[in-house]
């Protein structure tokens, strides 16, 4: 690792390898530490959200699950990912009056068409470095004057590199390989910053409550709901929220 870049290239052909519709099948379970993680996670995203989005777009959308399930009113709401296995499984899975969803790079988008709210979940750090500040770039112009953007992606000033080595040991996916553009809150307030974002916030979430979710699901609301009081620097994952301004 360089400067809090890895030493790794960008490789399109792993996101295909990932079985359609895998993350959806974990959020359809309803329980577990993997469920509660994506739960939880698009939970806070929409905290992020105004009352009714009108038009929003979701920069690597995966296979759905975020709008799919989206409680948030929209007039319309378009999900982009370069997998086309996970596009066919989300124009499948999730068919809704003014939901789109298209195969496209997230990092050449044409802005031609304008959001009020752009979301995009656990994606820049899949990016090369040097593509970042275009993806920021990417996002504030796909918004209109005072259009909101959030944003997630893992903490590396937190325990998450222990935890991407563990799971990527055990489970089916190895996220060493997949992620090269590590994060800590600084830097992504910085990137977001330099792109014209203003209103920049950024905190972080879960700590211990997910792995607590297998023992007990209220359990682990309850520790979730202190680590958030009580340890908002500590957590595994960060949430970043901005304004693009009017």
């Amino acid at each position: 690792m360089k400067g809090g870049q890895r030493d790794a290239e960008f490789r399109p052909e792993l996101y295909d390898e990932i079985s359609p519709g895998y993350y959806d099948l974990v959020y359809q379970r309803g329980r577990g530490t993997q469920w509660f993680w994506h739960h939880h996670r698009f939970g806070v995203v929409t905290e992020g959200l105004p009352a009714a989005v009108g038009r929003i777009i979701d920069l690597g959308c995966g296979p759905g699950t975020f709008l799919g399930n989206l409680k948030t009113p929209f007039e319309h709401a378009l999900g982009i990912d370069l997998a086309a296995p996970q596009i066919a499984y989300a124009q499948s899975r999730y068919r809704r009056t003014g939901l789109e969803f298209r195969v496209g790079d997230v990092t050449v988008l044409d802005p031609g068409q304008r959001f009020n709210a752009a979301v995009s979940i656990e994606v820049v750090e899949h990016l090369r470095p040097e593509d970042t500040q275009g993806f920021f770039s990417t996002l504030y112009d796909l918004l209109e004057p005072g259009g909101t953007l959030v944003l997630t992606t893992p903490n590396y000033r937190s325990f998450w590199p222990l935890l991407e080595w563990l799971v990527s040991k055990i489970g089916p996916v190895d996220y060493r390989e997949q992620h090269i553009n590590p994060f800590d809150r600084g830097r992504l307030r910085r990137e977001a910053e330099r792109a014209g974002f203003v209103d920049v916030r950024c905190q972080t979430f879960f700590v211990i409550a997910p792995f607590l979710a297998s023992l007990s699901g209220a359990l682990a609301e309850f520790v979730l709901r202190w680590e958030r009081r009580l340890l908002p620097w500590l957590g595994a994952e960060l949430a970043l929220y901005a304004r693009k301004p009017v």
